[in-house]
């Protein structure tokens, strides 16, 4: 590979990154961690100042580890005015490169809609969760259609689907004539097929990889990328170099 393993969906724990986590992030040659916080309790309804102590946890790895771990902030749509409020803050002051939404709502509220602007203009993609589940979702949490919908409101914006929608098949379909929208590979690492399918879906171009750290095992969740049946090239740009792409696009 011409750069580093890129790994572009991994959460603290408790605010912290377990040191085996650095150190195996290190032994397998993945050169940066692009972290967000879920808060240090995972509430799916984050209060504005729960998502301030995650990005300042997320703040304080950047600093402590700093060309590997790259901050991502973490909001609550919900709260509109304090979340613009918060990602001027994760973008100018923190510098942190991404946006990442979880379960709070669908991603294709309108309260969505302000963030997803900010992301435009700073020229940051946003990390949006999405799983469809056949045991029924979370009351607000996002499925691919969801996702496909923010993408044709916003073509210019440059999103992430998490976990290629959770049912991966269902996921690439949902987003597959949404040409600004990628997926990452994390999830599930008994998904044997899942990176060729999205390859073969969507062209390597579009896919990410994500291991879900520290919720999935790093090693693992690499080798479900090395194992996938692709060639070099295509094999490099999952690894890193489409994340690095999106890096690059980030204005100061």
């Amino acid at each position: 590979m011409a750069g580093p393993i890129i790994d572009c969906h991994v959460h603290p724990e408790a605010g912290e990154l377990r040191p085996e986590l650095v150190a195996r992030a290190e032994r397998l040659g993945v050169g940066r961690l692009c972290l967000s916080s879920l808060g240090r309790e995972w509430s799916y309804q984050p209060t504005p100042e729960a998502c301030a102590q995650g990005n300042d946890d997320v703040a304080g790895l950047m600093r402590r580890y700093p060309g590997l771990v790259l901050g991502f902030c973490y909001l609550n749509p919900a709260y509109p005015e304090q979340a613009r409020s918060e990602l001027r803050r994760g973008v100018e002051e923190l510098g942190m490169v991404g946006l990442k939404l979880w379960v709070a709502t669908t991603a294709d509220d309108p309260r969505v809609f302000p963030l997803v602007e900010q992301a435009i203009a700073y020229r940051i993609p946003v990390l949006q969760h999405a799983w469809h589940k056949i045991t029924g979702n979370l009351p607000h949490e996002s499925e691919p259609r969801h996702v496909a919908a923010l993408a044709r409101r916003y073509p210019e914006a440059d999103i992430i689907m998490a976990h290629v929608g959770g049912n991966w098949r269902l996921g690439t379909a949902a987003i597959r004539d949404c040409p600004n929208v990628r997926v990452d590979t994390s999830g599930s690492i008994m998904d044997l097929g899942l990176v060729e399918h999205a390859v073969a879906e969507l062209g390597a171009a579009r896919v990410l990889f994500g291991s879900d750290a520290h919720g999935v095992d790093l090693a693992a969740a690499l080798g479900k990328v090395l194992a996938a049946d692709l060639d070099q090239a295509d094999r490099a740009l999952v690894l890193g170099g489409n994340m690095q792409a999106l890096l690059d696009r980030r204005r100061s």
